[in-house]
């Protein structure tokens, strides 16, 4: 996993210095178009009608272009992003945290960042948190990052199956619920959307693997969750679903990793 990981970073690497041309250029033509079409704008004019259209036609195709030239490069910036993400080692200190707290700061960020991407988003949070959870050994950033990829998800499937459903009383919902074990935390989170189809759900946590239509998601989100969960915090990350009921994600974490990993060599 160490190679792989290695060898995902250099090759995000040097993807990603062609990439930035390309952005950075496809940003620049759009630019000079502007310039040369107000600038030709007097010559542009005094011809006629036909030649005219002709040329505000092609203007508006390499325009278009341009657009869609930078707008795949975000894209193929976004995922080259998430190879980065995917191939790096531990992200923090290991240190006591208040679990229910970090993971309403997740749930606050993810329901922003959705309101933020679509003003018309909108989804029912119920929250479930189990009392006087001592607080556990963990890497605050990578519990957030953990968090936040299935609860974009939930938010996805359940908006999704109010889009496609005929029942005017179905309220997109995401629930989110901890609980305390004696050597271990439970952290579950359950939409109400589409469902995960049986056979594919084996695939959920393989890298590069999405149920989204093309330029939704990168398939890199459960991957990289599921490698913090059980490589850097030696827990567990499972997923229950039924078609158009819901999805559920339980994620176990041991209250102190390093006594897991006594055990588990012993």
């Amino acid at each position: 996993m160490a190679s792989l990981g290695q060898l995902t970073a250099g090759i995000a690497h040097e993807i990603k210095n062609p990439l930035n041309f390309v952005n950075n250029f496809a940003g620049l033509s759009v630019e000079l178009l502007d310039e040369l079409t107000e600038t030709a704008a007097p010559a542009i004019n005094a011809l006629g009608e036909e030649k005219r259209a002709e040329i505000d036609e092609t203007i508006a195709m390499l325009t278009g272009n341009l657009e869609k030239i930078a707008e795949h490069g975000r894209r193929a910036d976004g995922i080259v992003k998430s190879m980065l993400e995917h191939s790096r080692g531990s992200s923090g200190e290991r240190r006591s945290v208040d679990l229910n707290g970090l993971i309403e700061e997740a749930l606050n960020l993810a329901y922003h960042g959705g309101r933020a991407q679509d003003a018309s988003f909108n989804i029912t949070l119920e929250k479930d948190f189990a009392e006087a959870i001592a607080p556990v050994e963990l890497v605050p950033q990578d519990i957030t990052r953990i968090c936040l990829n299935p609860f974009s998800n939930g938010f996805y499937a359940a908006t999704k199956r109010q889009k496609q459903g005929s029942d005017p009383k179905f309220k997109p919902t995401l629930k989110v619920s901890t609980r305390g074990l004696d050597d271990a935390v439970e952290i579950n989170i359950r939409d109400n959307g589409v469902g995960i189809p049986p056979e594919i759900k084996d695939k959920l946590f393989q890298p590069f693997f999405t149920t989204k239509p093309t330029g939704e998601g990168t398939g890199l989100g459960l991957s990289i969750s599921y490698d913090i969960v059980t490589q850097e915090h030696g827990g567990t990350i499972t997923a229950d679903s039924q078609i158009g009921e819901f999805t559920e994600f339980t994620v176990r974490l041991p209250r102190v990793y390093g006594a897991t990993i006594a055990e588990a060599a012993s």
